[in-house]
């Protein structure tokens, strides 16, 4: 008999970790992944100059591929070592596809036109074309599964105004942005890509004046936090993450507000384990406590919900909103971008825009393959279809905060033990994907559920490892002590990973950072939240599960 196909549809940090995960557990099968650029470093392998991720390289980086521990260098984050920088995360990806030989099962330059599932023989048909032979025919091949990891793009929407929008095409372009000069530029949202063009649009050099329009706060989270100085991924851990999100949410709301406002205190409270910063000039005084003012009105105007939806790493968005170089309004008052509410005020002020860009939400690519048949809603937790066998997403699970490569690399374990046999999808899945989809849509009200599948990462990770048999119980880990440090030490994906020698290794000995003092808050914030969960189970209500 012929060998079982498996097709992976895109060859980014997703594509990736899938392909070498079906390596590795579908024996015997033919598995062939198609990337329709010339690179196999996706979104953010080859970035704009002067780059910094969001998320550390140690929380970033897979399991199975570990370069980086959770050691923070002593130079008060003045080079972000401990962040992916420039063209890194790029290279990174490179030496993950030629350690695990990856190349040699990936189609470069081969665009998939469409996917269509074929009943009779119980399997898809994949059409795809060559793009450095435009002249050849297109190609139609049998697969017996799909996996599609071309994960979530950039969106320009479309805004109803007489001002022209920066395209795409000029936010790509070789030279970046450099020709986007002296221009009166509003852009609209609070996500990381809308803080993100506006930090770069209002560099010194190109003279623009730009403007953040914002219809709600935004949840500002530094890079380094104000406590021990180190990545705020650090003082995130497992014990933190097992308070109910709802109950955390709101705390963490009233935490974030009193942290920036009595910053000084905190400081004092819990000391950095980096350099201290000398104090600047009396200039630099002045922009510090700008920038503190406008942490503490974006935060306080997320209010709860929102608090957990909208999130931004700050340092260089603050820095430019407090030296003036970013100013932050309202919503526009007509279509005309002439006059723009003050945030959060009912006063107007003159903007008269030049251009505008729209950098709000995100699109799933599913529709250019098999048209509006294919919706992510009708994905089972985001990676599994309710309805059609074989067909699988990794890489569209859109964390809160959190990073999309190491939760598909928990996808792509799931999905390609489903494949093998090894586990199967539960029982019912159609009508628990539709009572999802209402969970979602109470608690994500102001999210387009049809472009993006929001999830708190670790829980998300969570119930996956579950189904795997992998959750990091103290079981599972072999050692209460071992446990109890896991639920202290920088959460992680590698943490669900433990069976694997080489990984446990190389995680185990990370450092604990989070202060003895919030340990212990924590440990007695625990009853609080068993009984806070026994209330939402006799309640019952959808929006509680």
């Amino acid at each position: 008999m012929s060998a079982k196909r498996l097709a992976i549809v895109g060859g980014g940090s997703s594509g990736l970790i899938c392909l070498k995960t079906a390596l590795e557990e579908l024996d015997g099968w033919e598995i062939v992944c198609f990337e329709r650029s010339a690179e196999i470093t996706g979104c953010w392998g080859n970035p704009y100059p002067g780059f910094v991720s969001t998320s550390t390289r140690y929380t970033t980086q897979f399991a199975c591929f570990p370069e980086r521990d959770a050691a923070v260098e002593a130079d008060s984050g003045r080079i972000r070592a401990e962040f992916f920088r420039g063209g890194e995360y790029g290279d990174y990806l490179n030496r993950f596809a030629d350690a695990f030989e990856l190349r040699r099962h990936i189609k470069l330059r081969h665009q998939v036109e469409k996917l269509a599932r074929v009943e009779e023989q119980d399997g898809w048909q994949i059409s795809y074309r060559n793009l450095d032979l435009p002249e050849s025919p297109e190609v139609t091949e049998r697969f017996d599964a799909v996996v599609i990891c071309t994960g979530l793009a950039a969106q320009i929407k479309h805004i109803e105004s007489a001002v022209p929008a920066i395209s795409l095409a000029e936010l790509n372009a070789a030279d970046g942005i450099s020709s986007i000069t002296n221009e009166r530029i509003v852009i609209f949202g609070g996500g990381e890509s809308a803080v993100d063009y506006a930090v770069r649009l209002s560099r010194p050099e190109l003279a623009n004046e730009v403007y953040l329009s914002l219809r709600t706060g935004v949840r500002v989270s530094p890079r380094y936090h104000p406590i021990r100085g180190v990545p705020s991924d650090f003082l995130r851990n497992r014990l933190m993450l097992s308070i109910h999100p709802a109950l955390r949410n709101w705390i963490g709301q009233r935490f974030v507000e009193a942290r920036i406002l009595h910053q000084e205190r905190f400081e004092k409270w819990f000391p950095a384990r980096r350099a201290a910063v000398v104090p600047g000039s009396a200039e630099e005084q002045q922009i510090q406590a700008r920038n503190k003012e406008w942490a503490y009105r974006l935060t306080k105007a997320a209010k709860d919900e929102l608090f957990n939806m909208f999130h931004n790493k700050s340092d260089d968005f603050l820095d430019a909103v407090a030296r003036g170089r970013i100013t932050i309004v309202g919503p526009p008052v007509d279509a005309n971008m002439q006059r723009f509410h003050q945030f959060q005020s009912q006063t107007t002020i003159d903007v008269r825009a030049t251009r505008i860009l729209p950098a709000i939400g995100y699109r799933s690519q599913l529709g250019e393959l098999a048209g509006e048949t294919l919706r992510l809603p009708d994905f089972h937790w985001g990676c599994c279809h309710a309805t059609l066998p074989g067909l699988y997403l990794v890489g569209f699970a859109r964390p809160i905060i959190g990073n999309i490569p190491t939760i598909s690399e928990i996808q792509a374990a799931y999905i390609c033990g489903l494949i093998a046999g090894r586990w199967f999808p539960p029982d019912r899945i159609a009508e628990l994907t539709a009572r999802d989809q209402k969970v979602k849509a109470a608690r994500f009200a102001k999210l387009d559920l049809n472009a993006v599948y929001p999830v708190e990462m670790f829980s998300y990770c969570d119930v996956l490892s579950r189904r795997m048999h992998g959750y990091p119980s103290v079981r599972n880990v072999g050692s209460l002590f071992a446990w109890w440090r896991m639920q202290l030490s920088p959460a992680t994906t590698a943490h669900y990973l433990y069976r694997d020698p080489k990984i446990r290794r190389f995680f185990e000995p990370a450092p604990v950072y989070m202060p003895t003092l919030l340990i212990l808050l924590l440990l007695l914030l625990k009853p609080v939240d068993w009984f806070y969960r026994l209330l939402r189970w006799l309640w019952r209500s959808p929006a509680a599960e």
